[in-house]
């Protein structure tokens, strides 16, 4: 089972959708194009954050082959998602490799938190508060539009025990700096954090450099549910 769960691990990665689902009775309607099938979908193994909620009911999946009535994992990205969502299927396997498909996606998504946690200086529960500007309209063309806000810690998991922090980044999101999340108020989240770009700092008083975080890729903000993995994966989710 290892052997099958490590082998797995890089569709696990690559897919933006694994699920469990079952194929009815066939293709979806004469005129839908050819190999698109409703799927029921029973359990969501993976999913991005906002998206969790669209993937329920019946969905469409392009195939890759035909396949038989039945149950399978389902490995899938996006085609298009509103009120009804059409992914375009990656791979499927028999539902019986469920337990194997789940080892997959934890090993994969626990390799590439490691490397993250590693270089946080502070990794912490809690909320954004109030997202303001550091600079005026003007100055926002062609260039990052960095923002701050306060950020309310719930419990910290690796670094300075603190009530509160400051946090940097763009806000909106900016094609200068594309893996980096945009500041939403009100996000409950485990942010893991570095320290921000020199950019940023330059543009917050000197007393506010100290205490400030950034969170540099969309990895690095995590729902509260991973709370007990991440303590386990940083090795103290017995302490306290």
């Amino acid at each position: 089972m290892h052997s099958t769960a490590h082998q797995l691990i890089p569709l696990a990665d690559s897919s933006v959708f694994i699920f469990v689902g079952s194929i009815g009775s066939g293709p979806m309607r004469e005129e839908a194009p050819a190999g698109r099938y409703p799927v029921s979908v029973h359990q969501v193994i993976k999913a991005p954050l906002g998206l969790v909620g669209n993937l329920k009911g019946t969905v469409t999946v392009q195939m890759s082959q035909p396949a038989p009535h039945g149950r399978y994992v389902f490995f899938a990205d996006p085609i298009s998602v509103g009120a009804n969502i059409t992914l375009k299927e990656r791979a499927h396997v028999e539902v019986t490799m469920l337990e194997q498909v789940v080892a997959a996606v934890t090993d994969g998504y626990v390799a590439r938190l490691e490397p993250r946690l590693k270089e946080a200086f502070l990794v912490a529960l809690g909320v954004v508060g109030e997202v303001r500007h550091l600079t005026k309209p003007a100055e926002r063309r062609g260039r990052v539009p960095w923002a701050h806000a306060p950020f309310e810690i719930e419990r910290v998991l690796k670094g300075r025990k603190a009530k509160h922090i400051a946090l940097v980044g763009p806000n909106p999101a900016s094609k200068r700096l594309p893996r980096a999340p945009a500041l939403r108020a009100g996000t409950r989240a485990i942010f893991i954090l570095q320290r921000p770009p020199q950019e940023a700092l330059e543009l917050l008083g000197e007393d506010s450099r100290q205490s400030v975080g950034f969170a540099a890729d969309t990895f690095d903000i995590q729902p509260p549910e991973r709370l007990d993995l991440i303590e386990r994966t940083l090795g103290h989710g017995e302490e306290e």
